[in-house]
């Protein structure tokens, strides 16, 4: 008997501030010698709950039945059995930490730490007729636990909200700062830039409040933890100004390695007439991702979904103006940049070929002979490209007319990135789509390494979480207008999606043979965001079908899909032609356009 065992662990900041446990190490292990079994399962994981040392460590060692990571969600899968001395019965489950979600990279590293979670006596369920059962189990940490993990590996978080004094209302869009009221010198501790529910968060590390104008060779906080205090701004208005002696309240001295904070502010009218990065295709930047993982949390018009990630050529829009909103009436330019996540504070412009697809940011009047030899006012569109700048303005054709539309005016960025407003562009500027990024240049795919139908993949692929940054200001001058969001997950891999029968593949397989008793289907369906939309289904060429075929998975509780092997015992099936279908689709979009279904095909007679 196979037991596959699925789960999900998650750990609180705050109590409205979960975090995935992601890329940490799960274990399981046989209960010992003396433990009392029954009374550690019925016991409480609150009760069970327990850092361990290192001599704890190995004296378990030699009980451990498997070992595995979790996924960008904190999910994770055991595949248990013969091979691993499994035989259904309960086990210990801890969780080893090489490091902690989101920690800051430092110079140093810590040490690793394991903790133990729980037991488990799993409720295997099996299909009549299945050699495998299954068991779900989900767990997200108490804050005050967590956090003390958190910090045995010196990360700090800061979870908040800020909302309208008057309305109690969540506002977006607001950049947040942090800092220690140290006595020698305020330390700035992070920034973030609040969501579509006013929530933000802040990660840092201890020794960004012991720093002193000494260190590194001495680091000094006198009373153990920072004491914080918080400034805001809304576009270019401070919207909060804490003081620094804010810092030393007792609600806010002294603080640990998780702080929950609740924040009001005056809401501004929006900056109307301020550049502002806002959407990827339909989906606003703040209120519809995730600020965690990236992903889209809503639907918007139908398409798309909680989960889902971006690929292929995403619109950036927003508004950039033609002149300067502040100061001096100057023209206008902006840029898009992207930080990946191997490369921390290396930002790449979004400019060139490789990068940027056409995509009209605008339009302008220009006269024209469109039907006659006559001109008149018409519209000439102006597209954003890699390349193929043309002259502007657009040289008049020789000779009588109609010359029919003009051609669009194209206007490629600058080596460093920057598109200059056109300034007899309508609507007083850029509105809507600025540039478009060609995904896969920043975020490669490809087509993930198959083993064959039926078997899982040895190297599964997954995504990146961008972060994508915009920039303007007066043309030729310094930035003087910015915004980001933080994680966008671009995903370009192809899924994996395999089908085959083991009677047509096997010795002695014939695919014109008739099959008269066994059908068994193979299939491979993998990928980071194939999510449910995958499908496993048989019917007959005359339109009736002997049933829909629910692969023996339970899909909505994995992410990647799945790999195996569905029998059918076909004796008391019509002699007919049958079709057998594997559908596949990726939660994925580029923000207007979803992807596509895709399937695989088998047939066979009876």
């Amino acid at each position: 008997m196979r037991y596959v065992f699925i789960g999900r662990l998650c750990g609180y900041i705050c109590p409205d501030c979960p975090e995935a446990l992601s890329d940490l190490t799960v274990r399981l292990y046989r209960p010992r010698e003396g433990q009392d079994v029954i009374a550690l399962a019925i016991a409480s994981p609150t009760e069970t709950l327990a850092i361990l040392g290192d001599e704890d460590v190995k004296e378990k060692a030699s009980s451990l039945i498997a070992e595995t990571k979790t996924d960008a969600d904190g999910r994770f899968s055991f595949d248990l059995g013969e091979k691993d001395g499994y035989e259904g019965g309960a086990f210990e489950i801890d969780v080893y930490c090489g490091t902690v979600p989101r920690r800051k990279p430092s110079p140093k590293a810590p040490g690793a730490l394991q903790f133990s979670v729980t037991t488990l006596q799993p409720r295997w369920r099996a299909a009549e007729g299945q050699e495998e059962a299954r068991w779900a189990w989900e767990y997200c940490i108490p804050n005050r636990f967590w956090c003390t993990v958190r910090g045995k590996f010196g990360a700090w978080a800061i979870c908040g909200t800020i909302s309208d004094c008057a309305s109690g209302v969540g506002v977006s869009g607001v950049l947040v700062h942090a800092f220690d009221a140290d006595w020698i010198q305020p330390d700035e501790l992070g920034s973030a830039i609040t969501d579509a529910a006013g929530k933000f968060r802040i990660d840092y590390l201890r020794s960004d409040f012991e720093k002193t104008p000494l260190s590194p060779l001495i680091n000094l906080e006198l009373v153990g933890g920072p004491d914080l205090y918080f400034t805001a701004e809304y576009g270019t208005t401070t919207v909060l100004s804490e003081a620094p002696s804010r810092g030393r309240q007792a609600d806010r001295e002294n603080a640990g390695p998780c702080t929950c904070v609740e924040l009001c502010i005056e809401a501004p009218e929006p900056p109307y007439n301020n550049p502002w990065f806002t959407h990827i295709g339909d989906f606003h930047i703040y209120a519809d991702i995730d600020s965690g993982t990236g992903k889209i949390n809503t639907a918007f018009a139908g398409h798309a979904g909680p989960g889902w990630g971006f690929f292929a050529g995403m619109k950036l829009k927003g508004f950039c103006p033609k002149t300067s909103p502040v100061g001096s009436p100057d023209p206008m330019r902006y840029r898009f940049l992207y930080e990946h996540p191997n490369n921390p504070g290396v930002r790449v412009p979004i400019t060139g070929d490789p990068l940027v697809v056409p995509v009209v940011v605008g339009s302008k009047l220009i006269k024209w002979k469109v039907s006659s030899d006559s001109f008149e006012w018409t519209f000439q569109s102006i597209v954003v490209a890699g390349s193929g700048a043309t002259p502007d303005p657009t040289p008049q054709p020789a000779g009588p007319g109609p010359w029919l539309a003009p051609p669009s005016l194209v206007i490629v960025p600058d080596p460093d990135g920057w598109v200059s407003v056109h300034p007899d562009a309508l609507d007083d500027g850029f509105y809507g789509p600025l540039i478009r990024l060609n995904s896969p240049t920043a975020v490669p795919g490809g087509a993930a390494p198959e083993n064959g139908a039926g078997n899982p993949v040895s190297d599964p692929k997954s995504g990146v979480a961008l972060k994508l940054i915009f920039e303007a200001g007066p043309v030729g001058g310094a930035a003087t207008f910015m915004n980001e969001v933080d994680k966008v997950l671009v995903n370009n891999w192809a899924e994996v999606r395999q089908l085959d029968l083991l009677q047509f593949g096997g010795p002695g397989g014939n695919p014109c043979a008739p099959l008269s008793t066994d059908l068994d289907v193979q299939y491979t369906v993998d990928h980071e965001l194939i999510s449910q939309d995958w499908t496993l289904s048989i019917n007959s060429a005359s339109g009736s079908a002997p049933g829909t075929v629910i692969p023996p998975y339970p899909a909505a509780t994995t992410a990647r899909g799945h790999a195996g092997t569905h029998h059918e015992n076909i004796s008391a099936w019509a002699s007919c032609s049958y079709r057998v279908w594997l559908w596949t689709r990726r939660a994925l979009t580029d923000g207007e356009t979803d992807d596509d279904w895709g399937h695989e095909l088998e047939t066979f007679c009876k």
